[in-house]
């Protein structure tokens, strides 16, 4: 299936209002990119730091919204794509929409947005902060499946994940990409023991 077909299903799927987070608890965004020239998402991997609980996993570019700099959470998205991988969203990508927020098993308390976003460029210069990020990769949607283990031991829980030599995706950003590929075209990945379908 091509990238372009799941940016036209995801049109159908997200909401078009940029939502501002209330203060009732903290709030963060992550940006789903889509190449479609590659048929591929932007995934990072954390850059290993003890006081990060997220360290060394795989991850979309994104972060903690922050009051009197970002208007909502698609700005969110926008700074921390631009300054994890260089890319600036709102040039050099379309935004589609977004997605309800879900909640990382660790941090219940945090809202997380996914932003999604179709590149214009095919071809686009990163640059890569490496206090965030150790590497990023553009993951080919159909070769997904190849990657998918059911019962990966991270962190002392069975979960499943999509294993690309040492980035495992899994969790949240897991959660996120599930839901695109089944929504948009189909592709059922094992569930995460947090899923509600």
């Amino acid at each position: 299936m091509a990238s372009t077909d799941i940016v036209s299903r995801l049109r159908s799927i997200v909401r078009r209002e940029k939502p501002k987070p209330d203060a009732a608890h903290s709030w963060a965004a992550v940006a789903v990119i889509i190449n479609t020239c590659l048929n591929a998402i932007l995934i990072g991997k954390r850059t290993i730091n003890p006081e990060d609980p997220w360290s060394g996993d795989a991850a979309f570019p994104g972060g903690r919204f922050k009051q009197g700099v970002d208007n909502d959470l698609v700005e969110t998205a926008i700074r921390e794509t631009r300054e994890e991988v260089g890319l600036d969203l709102n040039s050099d990508a379309e935004l589609l929409g977004v997605l309800e927020p879900l909640s990382p098993s660790n941090a219940p308390s945090i809202s997380v947005v996914p932003a999604i976003f179709a590149l214009r460029n095919c071809n686009p210069a990163l640059s890569i902060n490496k206090v965030e990020l150790s590497k990023v990769l553009w993951l080919n949607i159909n070769d997904i499946p190849k990657y998918v283990k059911v019962d990966v031991d991270i962190k002392g829980m069975k979960r499943p994940a999509i294993v690309i030599e040492d980035m495992v995706i899994w969790g949240l950003t897991y959660r996120i990409l599930r839901r695109i590929l089944k929504e948009t075209i189909g592709m059922v990945l094992p569930r995460d023991p947090r899923d509600i379908d």
